[in-house]
Order: structure tokens, then C-alpha cells, then sequence
């Protein structure tokens, strides 16, 4: 039997392509078909330093696989489509993902490309004027009227969906409205790293909703945490400036609270202190009253006994002892209102 004789040049391009696999953290396999060769070398210029592209032919890109020792890069087998190349770096998928997008340029559409997505034709004015255009934009379904002299797109046209194949007629028309719905660059199909492999779908976001995203969840976290009273070194700060604010607001409260019962307690203390006050000088008044009374009763006794003695010629110790007797026990029925 006839043994396949292998050439050293083929040798070593497996052997490359497997040191190169040792060599960087991730691996990318990319589709080159339809890329002219003067974006391909200016895309290799502009991520010089960051990405080593590295281009064979599929069947020893095969052999260097299933030469590996890890399951994951053999099965990557089946992944190699169109013209495949391989992309070796040390950056995260994701942000090569989006380094190999942003070098990639606009191009017109041709017969037989598939849409990389929707395709719409926007509404607004053309270059065009009244004439055959208005018929060919007529039988593509396209509202058109003419304003100024130009003819002007109605509405929003969808041409092609995405993945769809871009016929020759949808090609002509986007070509003479200047319509470059196609990117040529890298067209990266999938990442290995880690032990990960992500396709296109998945590393393929919006980084600005993605960053978004993570500044929204960010903050309802943090407000969930300062909500809960849960402690990291993210919110422990935050808790304690939460807890002096609510300190400062009930300390506040309850100082209001107590100047109010302090001056409900003080006006209590005047009122009550006013009913004495008025409880003593009516108390007063009567007794200035009575004792007013009584003096003026002892003086009409006093001066009924002078009257009596200017009568008496002689008058007794005895005598004088019962006039005196008489006196208080007139003065005390006449206080008692008996007389």
C-alpha cells in the first residue's frame, strides 16, 4: 500500500499552528470569503500588536486540531467555513469581537449576498428626477411624489430581511440610492478560551446597552443592600451616613415633641398657678371682708357700753366682768349673723 508522503513545508505549518494554539489565551476561527486582499491588509495594519491572523488551508488547520490534546479545539473542526483563517490573541472574545467590528467598512451589496441585516429604504429625497425612477421605485412597492422638482420617498421601505439573499433588481437600486448595507472585515465565527467557546450570536452585543444594563442593575442593587442594611465595602459608608440622617431627623422629632409637651406643661402650671393665685385673693378679699365686719360690730358694741356707762355713776369689778362677757358673746352672735 502506497504511504501519503507528507512535505516538511506542511509539517510545519501543523507544528506552527499548534505552538501558536499553546501559545495565546484564546483562539478565534474567522471567514475570509469576500474580503478583497486590500481591506485584508489594512485590518491586519490597523490591529497590528493585538491579533495575529493566521491563514492555511483548511485541511492542515484540521490536522493541527485533532492533533491537540484538548476535546474542545477538535471539535472546532466543523467550524471552519468559507475561507477560513485562524486569529490568535491574548485579548477578552469580547473586546476582540468588537475591535474586528470597528475595522470593518461599508460596501455596496451584489447579487447573491446574504443581508446582514434588515434592509430599509429611509423616506426623504433623492437625487433623482420625475422620470423612469419614479416607475422602477413604483414597482418595488416605494410611495414616491415629487417636491421641488425631485422625487421623495413617502415612507420607510423594507427591501430584504436579514439573512435573506439580496437579488440583482434589490443590488441595482440600493447601488444607485448609495445604499452600503454590506461590512467587509473579519468576519469572526466563533472564540475559544478558557475552555469557553462563544459564536458570533453571543459575543456579538451593544456595548452601550450592555454597559447600561450594569449601571442600572448596579444602582438597584445598591439601593436593595442600603434598603436591607446588608454591609460590603461598597455600602457600608452609605449606611452609616443613612443612619446619622435618621438619627438627626428623630433626635429633631423628639426635641419638637418635648418643647411642645414642655409648653403644655408650663401653661398647665401658669393656669394652675392662676386658679390659686384667684383662690387666694377671693379667700382674702372675704376675709378682709369679715374682719372688716366684725370690727365694725365690736365698734357699735363699744360705743352702745360708752353710751350705757355715761348712765352708770358706780360700776363693779363684778359688774365690769360680766359686761365683758356680754360684749364677746354679742360679738360672736353678731359674726354668726344670729343678731
Amino acid at each position: 500500500m502506497r504511504k501519503t508522503r507528507v512535505s516538511e513545508k506542511k509539517k510545519k505549518e501543523v507544528e506552527e499552528i499548534k505552538r501558536l494554539i499553546k501559545e495565546f489565551k484564546v483562539i478565534g476561527i474567522v471567514n475570509l470569503e469576500k474580503l478583497p486582499a486590500f481591506n485584508l491588509m489594512k485590518i491586519k495594519s490597523q490591529l497590528k500588536g493585538r491579533i495575529l491572523l493566521k491563514y492555511s488551508k483548511k485541511r492542515l488547520i484540521k490536522i493541527a486540531f485533532d492533533e491537540s490534546n484538548d476535546p474542545s479545539i477538535k471539535s472546532l473542526k466543523d467550524k471552519l467555513i468559507g475561507i477560513p483563517a485562524l486569529i490568535f490573541t491574548n485579548e477578552d472574545p469580547f473586546k476582540l469581537f468588537q475591535l474586528l467590528k470597528k475595522s470593518k467598512s461599508q460596501a455596496q451589496a451584489k447579487a447573491g449576498d446574504l443581508a446582514p441585516r434588515e434592509i430599509i429604504i429611509p423616506a426623504g429625497p433623492t437625487e433623482f428626477t420625475p422620470g423612469p425612477m419614479i416607475g422602477e421605485l413604483g414597482h418595488m412597492g416605494i410611495k414616491t411624489a415629487v417636491e421641488g422638482g425631485k422625487i421623495v420617498i413617502k415612507l420607510d421601505k423594507l427591501l430584504v430581511k436579514e439573512g435573506e439573499i439580496i437579488n440583482a433588481k434589490n443590488a441595482e437600486l440600493m447601488s444607485k440610492l448609495k445604499i452600503e448595507p454590506m461590512e467587509i472585515g473579519l468576519n469572526l465565527v466563533l472564540t475559544y478560551g478558557n475552555n469557553e467557546i462563544l459564536v458570533r450570536s453571543v459575543l456579538d452585543i451593544d456595548v452601550d446597552k450592555y454597559f447600561e444594563d450594569i449601571k442600572s442593575a448596579t444602582g438597584e442593587g445598591l439601593s436593595l443592600a442600603i434598603q436591607i442594611g446588608y454591609t460590603t465595602d461598597e455600602t457600608i459608608e452609605l449606611l452609616i451616613k443613612k443612619a446619622a440622617r435618621e438619627y438627626l431627623g428623630l433626635s429633631n422629632k423628639v426635641d419638637l415633641s418635648q418643647i411642645k409637651q414642655d409648653t403644655k406643661t408650663e401653661d398647665s402650671v401658669v393656669k394652675e398657678e392662676s386658679k390659686i393665685d384667684e383662690t387666694r385673693e377671693v379667700k382674702k378679699t372675704r376675709l378682709e371682708k369679715e374682719l372688716e365686719e366684725k370690727t365694725k360690730v365690736v365698734d357699735e358694741i363699744k360705743e352702745e357700753v360708752a353710751i350705757e356707762q355715761k348712765d352708770t355713776t358706780e360700776i363693779t369689778k363684778e359688774q365690769m366682768k360680766q359686761a365683758e362677757e356680754i360684749l364677746k358673746n354679742l360679738v360672736d352672735k353678731k359674726i354668726k349673723g344670729e343678731i
